[in-house]
C-alpha cells in the first residue's frame, strides 16, 4: 500500500467520508433526540393545558350545577307556593260557596213573612160540673135496703 501519493489520498477520502457519515449519522440522531424531545415537550405542555382545561370545565360544571339546583330549587319553591295559592283559593272557594248556600238560605228565610198566629182555642171548658159528669159512675152510691133502724149486717138479712 502506498501511503504516500494516491493511497493516501484515497484514505484520507475515505476517513473524511467515514467521518461525514458520522457526522450525518450524529446530526440525524441529534435532530432525531431533538424531535422526540421536542415532541415530549408539546405533549407535557399538551397534557398539561389538557389538565388546566378539565379543571376550568369542572369548576364551570360545579359552578353551572350550583346555579342548575339554585334554579331548580326556586323552580320548586315557586311550584309549592302555587299549589298552596290553589289549595288556598280551593279551601275559599268552598268556604264561599258554603257562605253563598247559607246566605241564600238565610234570605229565603228573611223573605217569609211571620206565620205565627195565636190558635183558637181547643180545649173544651171544664168549668161547672163536666168533670163530674165525666166520672160519675165512680161516685155511684150502693142502693139503700130497708134496714134503717136496724143494727144488723146487710147481708144477713132476708127479703123483710
Amino acid at each position: 500500500m502506498d501511503l504516500f501519493g494516491a493511497g493516501r489520498r484515497r484514505h484520507h477520502r475515505e476517513q473524511e467520508r467515514m467521518r461525514a457519515e458520522t457526522a450525518a449519522r450524529n446530526a440525524r440522531e441529534a435532530a432525531e433526540r431533538q424531535r422526540r424531545a421536542y415532541e415530549d415537550q408539546l405533549r407535557q405542555m399538551q397534557e398539561r393545558a389538557n389538565q388546566q382545561f378539565r379543571q376550568q370545565l369542572q369548576e364551570y360544571q360545579r359552578g353551572y350545577q350550583a346555579q342548575a339546583e339554585a334554579t331548580i330549587e326556586a323552580g320548586r319553591m315557586q311550584i309549592q307556593a302555587l299549589e298552596d295559592q290553589r289549595a288556598q283559593r280551593e279551601a275559599a272557594d268552598k268556604l264561599q260557596q258554603q257562605l253563598t248556600i247559607q246566605s241564600n238560605v238565610s234570605k229565603s228565610r228573611g223573605g217569609r213573612q211571620a206565620s205565627l198566629q195565636i190558635a183558637p182555642q181547643q180545649t173544651e171548658k171544664t168549668a161547672g160540673t163536666q168533670a163530674f159528669r165525666r166520672r160519675r159512675d165512680q161516685f155511684r152510691l150502693a142502693p139503700i135496703k130497708t134496714t134503717a133502724g136496724v143494727n144488723v149486717p146487710t147481708g144477713s138479712i132476708l127479703n123483710v
